[in-house]
């Protein structure tokens, strides 16, 4: 009797053991959002997204740039910034998991940067997932590439002349005086040197590196620190002061397709209007491309010389992939 009532308690114990693996109170929970592949939960609404999970769930972040609540309605997300979130079984609170999302966006912003917004982008969403695809890829083997990026994070000042009459000091454009030209942030600093960190870390060969004249572009480049002398080429200027008589990204592709197709990286370091699409021959360019400071797009060069456009790629993607990789 002593035995069989033993017997018993064990194959209770048994079956509720398997029975409690089977029971969604008993699991990590899982995102169900259409398109996540288990890395990037892609955001593509600035305001009003709802995660989706397979069990119920709590959810919380610590990060400022995401305003989300304890079911997982996402308030605020800062755009091109990539967060963790905790989320937790909400019947056992012993079992949960860290996802990561990034705002696919380009309407969040604070000043001063919105105030240099420029044009929304035509689809912030699509591109930002080329441009993971793309990240996932590089360096690639027999492919030749550029990357063409915003400088860094800038001040909220003004440059002198904003409609090409020439008034104020000569070469105002190119000075390093606040007075003059908006200078690089603190914080612009940082991130033109953590974006060169990330290309170190990622081991892009980088053989040439063009920059605008704009002291504020030439920080960026020189923060970078690719390795090659930087090329200043005033082709690149922001339309303050471009006197090539031609559009920006008209100048960008005679740049680009002029460079030897040689299996390594072209680093462009520009301003916003790089991202304005006018000519109707580059049918995989979006019309605008998000382009946030410090953020930035590839194009790929192919063996005839042809431009192809590969996605949008933000510094705090950049830093979020190279940790990845590097199982930081």
């Amino acid at each position: 009797m002593k035995r069989l009532l033993i017997l018993l308690i064990l194959g209770v114990t048994i079956i509720g053991c398997k029975k409690d693996n089977n029971n969604p109170t008993g699991a990590v929970p899982k995102v169900t959002n259409p398109g996540y592949d288990g890395t990037l939960l892609f955001v593509d609404k600035a305001r009003n997204f709802q995660i989706l999970t397979d069990v119920a769930s709590e959810f919380s972040s610590t990060n400022p740039n995401i305003e989300i609540t304890s079911t997982g309605l996402i308030k605020r997300f800062m755009s091109g910034e990539v967060v963790a979130i905790t989320v937790t079984n909400k019947v056992n609170s012993t079992y949960k998991s860290t996802i990561y999302a990034f705002a696919a966006t380009d309407v969040t912003f604070v000043k001063p940067y919105s105030d240099y917004h420029a044009e929304e982008a035509t689809d912030a969403v699509g591109s930002y997932r080329l441009g993971w695809t793309t990240l996932n890829k590089l360096p690639l083997l027999n492919e030749t590439y550029a990357i063409v990026v915003r400088h860094a994070d800038a001040d909220d000042g003004i440059d002198y002349s904003v409609n090409h009459s020439d008034a104020g000091p000569v070469n105002w454009w190119k000075s390093c005086d606040a007075a003059q030209a908006r200078q690089l942030s603190t914080i612009g600093k940082q991130n033109a040197t953590d974006l060169g960190k990330v290309f170190k870390d990622l081991n892009y060969t980088i053989s040439t590196v063009y920059s605008s004249e704009f002291c504020r572009a030439l920080t960026t480049a020189t923060l970078i620190n690719a390795g090659p002398a930087i090329q200043i080429n005033s082709g690149l200027n922001h339309p303050s002061h471009n006197t090539s008589g031609k559009p920006l990204f008209d100048n960008l592709v005679n740049l680009l397709q002029a460079q030897p197709v040689d299996n390594t990286l072209t680093l462009v370091v520009s301003h916003h209007p790089l991202n304005r699409i006018d000519r109707t021959d580059f049918p995989t360019f979006p019309k605008v491309i998000p382009f946030i400071w410090t953020g930035a797009y590839f194009v790929r060069i192919s063996a005839d010389h042809n431009l192809t456009y590969e996605g949008a790629v933000s510094l705090s993607m950049y830093k979020f992939w190279r940790d990845l990789k590097l199982k930081k």
